[in-house]
């Protein structure tokens, strides 16, 4: 069983401009068409059934995009999911109602958590060997009902043709951040992936209350701080 770890911050999300300079970027306009097609045979939510004792399938759709499913509980399959490799391709055949890419590419195993009677297998977001912080697909098996998966839970970004080239440099970053917080002189930035996506320099910094805060790299706004606890 996997234990979660702790996490060491707790991050909160702000919009503070600092007015950093970025270049203009084109490199969407010619950006090639999203495939339509998926290496596996594809599941339809309108396939699935009420679990044991419920009425009806919860289904939970993005807020932004009602083609886009968040969130199945009901009958995913018939097929026992015994191991990762057998969870990720239910994953995969869920791709179209789901908003997946290419999961074979974009997820990686970061383990199970064990309950009494179900199992969680953990899948976090990858893109260009950057991790997509807090973006993950998680699929609950019922290991009563003979390991038949029951839950599918994502909060998967759309990477495609995703830019992960940086408009604001890392020493604006680091000025932006300085705005509002000390910066120790030799610090470096780090290129990072939020949810969204967004590409955002981590700027560590010193403070009582905050571990670090991330610029945006496309306009050098600050979106986001990492509480210490």
């Amino acid at each position: 069983m996997r234990k979660r770890a702790a996490a060491a911050a707790v991050m909160a999300a702000v919009v503070l401009s600092c007015g950093c300079s970025a270049k203009k970027d084109s490199d969407s306009e010619n950006a090639p068409e999203k495939p339509t097609s998926w290496s596996v045979e594809q599941r339809k939510v309108d396939d699935v059934t009420p679990l044991k004792g419920e009425e009806q399938v919860f289904i939970k759709r993005d807020d932004e995009n009602d083609d886009i499913v968040q969130l199945i509980q009901g009958n995913l399959g018939d097929v026992a999911i015994c191991d990762e490799n057998d969870a990720l391709e239910l994953i995969a055949s869920y791709s179209e109602e789901m908003g997946f890419n290419d999961v074979y590419s974009d997820l990686k195993f970061s383990g199970t958590t064990v309950y009494s009677n179900k199992t969680d297998y953990r899948f976090e977001q990858y893109y260009d060997g950057k991790k997509v912080l807090d973006s993950y697909v998680e699929l609950t098996v019922d290991n009563i009902a003979g390991k038949k998966p029951i839950v599918l839970n994502s909060t998967y970004s759309d990477t495609w043709n995703f830019i992960t080239r940086p408009k604001v440099k890392t020493d604006d970053a680091v000025r932006c951040a300085t705005d509002n917080y000390e910066v120790a002189k030799k610090v470096v930035p780090q290129l990072v992936i939020l949810h969204g996506p967004v590409l955002a320099w981590k700027v560590p910094v010193k403070d009582s209350k905050v571990d670090a805060v991330y610029i945006d790299a496309k306009n050098g706004n600050t979106i986001r701080k990492d509480f210490i606890l």
